[in-house]
């Protein structure tokens, strides 16, 4: 199991990341968001040793796959984390820290009810400006061309790059997975460059994540079994209580919770416990979430909620 060891876990960590430390140096650092099965990222680390490479993917399959990959080629300057690649660009690097943002082949979600899933939706392209270098790259490869055109325009728009005209059926060293499919169904590639020209300020809503617990006196026990469905909602945040389990002796009790931040979503669970005469409401260890704001709200508001008054 020696090839789980490219996985990291931020959400334990004070954000933005120390990457020198965890890389155990300090280097150029490139970052591709959605790795699939890590072809592209294999071919980039192995061709340059000296840069540290960064990886996002959602799917657990892929990152099996390409964790294996790495370890069979025996790679050491990659790390890859296991989130939404939007929230993990803006959260886990300081400004002016990366040099290259790769992105290959992403879903386009070219439906309007899915447009909040689509890369570049909302503050992607100034999360971009943030975090990379002056001169920086971002790059983007896509099979469809009104979605290329569509990121080209946001880019251009904004003010932030240099952006190079599309380029149409580009060539590269090493093809993805997908990139092999489309090219074999006769279908077009849309490379997308652009450079960094000017720097943008985006809000992190995960660093100084403090930890998150409280005390409360009294217990009403029959207000937490009333919680279950119920929706809190202000604002960007957003959370739901799933379920609840308590204890045999109702010392102890179990909150699931799954929350959302501006449409970043996390599931992980509320322990209320007994503490000689008081009771403390904090996160569970077993499945730490980032210290986003619906998670600090939800712990205060249902401590509210429950507390008898």
């Amino acid at each position: 199991m020696e090839w789980l060891r490219y996985h990291i876990k931020p959400e334990r960590e004070e954000l933005p990341l120390d990457w020198g430390k965890i890389f155990g140096r300090e280097s150029e650092m490139r970052v591709e968001i959605g790795f699939g099965n890590g072809e592209f990222l294999l071919h980039q680390a192995r061709k340059m040793p000296e840069v540290n490479f960064i990886g996002f993917e959602l799917s657990i399959t892929s990152f099996v796959k390409a964790q294996k990959k790495f370890y069979r080629y025996g790679v050491e300057n990659v790390r890859l984390v296991m989130i939404d690649g939007r929230f993990g660009l803006r959260e886990l690097f300081p400004n002016d820290s990366v040099s290259h943002v790769y992105i290959n082949f992403p879903c386009p979600w070219s439906k309007k009810k899915h447009e909040g899933r689509r890369i570049t939706h909302g503050d992607f392209v100034e999360t971009l400006a943030a975090v990379l270098k002056s001169d920086g790259v971002f790059e983007l490869m896509t099979d469809n061309r009104q979605y290329s055109q569509e990121v080209y325009d946001k880019i251009l728009s904004s003010g932030l790059f240099r952006v190079f005209p599309v380029m149409v059926d580009k060539r590269r060293e090493v093809q993805t997975r997908y990139e092999k499919k489309w090219l074999s169904m006769g279908r077009h590639t849309y490379l997308i460059r652009a450079e960094k020209v000017r720097s943008a300020t985006v809000e992190r809503i995960a660093w100084g994540g403090e930890d998150v617990h409280q005390k409360i006196d009294f217990l009403d026990s029959g207000k937490l079994k009333l919680l279950v469905g119920k929706v809190f909602k202000s604002g960007k945040k957003v959370f739901v209580v799933k379920e609840v389990f308590s204890s045999s002796n109702e010392n102890t009790h179990l909150l699931k919770i799954v929350s959302s931040d501006g449409g970043f979503e996390q599931h992980y669970n509320i322990l209320v416990e007994k503490h000689r005469d008081f009771w403390i409401v904090k996160l569970d260890n077993t499945c730490q979430p980032y210290r986003t704001p619906s998670v600090k709200w939800s712990v205060r508001e249902i401590s509210k909620k429950i507390s008898l008054t």
